[in-house]
């Protein structure tokens, strides 16, 4: 997919910081048009940590919708990454080719440093940490998914602390309930956008659990084949 210069512009309004103009946020992943997929698989924080000079804007906006791009580019860095970030690509993998459909991936917090500096700026209640839950709002609020699906303990969290009050139609009464739980009851709310759309919230366990084909996951594979039929 070639970029546009109009999304250009969004990717660069949401992968830079305004203040030291380094690229210090990974908004998405996808493979092709981000505007046609169906589903946004979150987590926590992104992956795999890149550290991009700014100059190389344009070519790191490219390999966004791209994943052999990204792929080539950043072999090491995706070497290196987590099993959470590996079971992503392998359940955008099983979803494309059962369903035809490709998963965008984001981050509750987009901000893309390493461990310790997040930690500290989270602890510091940094605006720059405040930002990340922004651009991921953006991010959804621009691609208008109807499936978000929220893996893992942590990233459920923060996404209930930061977008609970965005919730409608909540379909499980006990939100505390572990994700492992969460994942057995479907469709558990449906999160508004200010477009007036409804986006319909699955939970998962981590997709580091997922391995090639997922087949613990069968009853998200089914809620989400429900979703998409």
């Amino acid at each position: 997919m070639a970029v546009s210069t109009g999304f250009l512009k969004k990717i660069e309004r949401w992968a830079v910081d305004e203040n030291s103009g380094e690229i210090l946020f990974l908004p998405f992943q996808a493979d092709g048009n981000p505007y046609k997929s169906r589903v946004l698989l979150v987590g926590a924080t992104p992956e795999p940590f890149l550290q991009v000079d700014a100059s190389d804007f344009q070519v790191f906006a490219e390999t966004l919708v791209d994943t052999t791009l990204f792929g080539d580019l950043f072999q090491y860095e995706v070497m290196e990454a987590s099993r959470e970030y590996k079971g992503s690509l392998n359940f955008a993998s099983w979803v494309k080719e059962h369903f035809h459909e490709q998963i965008v991936h984001s981050s509750i917090n987009c901000l893309n440093l390493e461990n310790d500096e997040l930690k500290a700026l989270r602890k510091e209640q940094d605006p720059l940490y405040g930002e990340g839950f922004k651009i991921f709002k953006e991010v959804m609020e621009e691609f208008e998914p109807e499936v978000l699906i929220v893996q893992g303990s942590n990233t459920f969290k923060l996404f209930m602390e930061q977008f609970r009050v965005l919730l409608e139609d909540v379909e499980v009464e006990d939100l505390t309930l572990s994700v492992q739980a969460l994942e057995q009851k479907g469709v558990i709310a449906k999160l508004r956008l200010t477009s007036g759309r409804n986006v319909n919230i699955l939970v998962c366990r981590s997709m580091g659990a997922f391995g090639k084909e997922g087949k613990t996951f069968g009853e998200l594979k089914a809620n989400l084949k429900k979703l998409l039929k």
